[in-house]
Formats: C-alpha cells, structure tokens, sequence
C-alpha cells in the first residue's frame, strides 16, 4: 500500500515535471516570438519602409520623407541683406518635418560656425510664438559639419531640430510633434537621415 502511494506520487512528480517543462518551453517559445515581433515593430517603427529618399533639384542634399515634400520659397532680409529661404516639408499623421536652408553671405563665415549656429538658434527663438521651455541646445556636429541640436516644448508640441553649417549653407532640419506622440513621430529617424552632398 505503501509502495503503491509512492509510485503513485512519484508518477504525479513525474507529471508536474514534465507538465512544468512543457509551459516552460512554451512559455520561452511565446517570448522569444514576443520579443522578436517587439524588435521588429520598433525596428519598422524607426526606418518605416514607406519613407522614401528625397533630394531637391539641385542636388545639395538627401533625405527621408514620409511621402514627397511640398516646396517653398521666399526672400527673406537678414542682417539688411535680402536672402533666398528654400523649404521642403510634408505632415504625416501629427507630425510635420521640414528642411529648409539659405545661402549666406561669404563673410559671415569671419563669425566662425560655432556664433552662427548660435545667433541662428537665437533667431529662431526670436520668431517662434509660445516657446514654453528650451529642453536641448547643444554644440555637435553631422557628418563631420558644424551643427547645433536643439529641442524645444511649444504649445502643447516638442520641436526637435538640428542647424548644419557645410560651406556657405545653413540648414535647418526639424520635426514639431504633440508631447505625447514623440517616440511615433521619429524625430531622430529623420534628422539622422539628413545628408549633405558634396
């Protein structure tokens, strides 16, 4: 009689081991998917393969849109010098990107590039309504060019943007997103295609 409780409960340990085992084996298998299902929608949620490249007529410059930019135009006065201001932006779902630059007057450059990212960021905070709070401005560089990143909470929406400085360009390259949309709308996935050709 004793025996028998024995075998039998050895049997049912037996039972849970196995039974254990199984769950446990099902259980990595479902992580393992969970997980590789995880990197893969955040690895599409980085380089969206809808995005496409996107280079102006003239050349200067590729990028990725969401879809193809609209373009604008105008001459703007700066320091009593009337300057031509390209932009190329697009708005997809809460966000909107843009890349916009102008060619400045070669003696700027006496400056140097770190006071021109600067009094550029500078006029940027001049001109733009409801700046809450300035959450990043930072000295950095692109591909090797002077640069200056920079985010900004405004109304309800975060600007992340960059200025890049390559020859007699400055470049502007920016996404203005809600709060709450900030991994959504890849800020650094656009800024980080941003490439200057030579």
């Amino acid at each position: 009689m004793i025996n028998f409780i024995y075998g039998g409960t050895v049997s049912t340990k037996n039972k849970w081991k196995k039974a254990l085992l199984i769950l446990m084996c099902v259980g990595v298998a479902l992580g393992g998917t969970y997980t590789y299902l995880m990197i893969d929608f955040k690895r599409e949620m980085i380089s969206p393969a809808t995005w496409q490249a996107f280079s102006p007529q003239d050349d200067r410059f590729d990028i990725k849109f969401p879809h193809d930019p609209k373009e604008s135009h105008e001459e703007v006065s700066i320091a009593n010098k009337r300057i031509e201001f390209h932009q190329f932006s697009a708005q997809h779902q809460d966000a909107f990107y843009a890349v916009s630059y102008l060619d400045f007057p070669g003696h700027w450059k006496l400056l140097g590039s770190q006071k021109l990212l600067t009094k550029s960021f500078e006029m940027l905070m001049e001109n733009e309504p409801n700046v809450e709070e300035i959450l990043q401005q930072e000295l950095t560089s692109h591909n090797g060019d002077p640069a200056l990143v920079y985010k900004i909470k405004q109304g309800g929406n975060e600007i992340s943007g960059k200025f890049i400085i390559s020859g007699n360009t400055i470049y502007r390259v920016a996404v203005t997103y809600p709060l709450t949309a900030a991994e959504k709308a890849e800020p650094q996935n656009f800024i980080g295609s941003f490439e200057v050709k030579s």
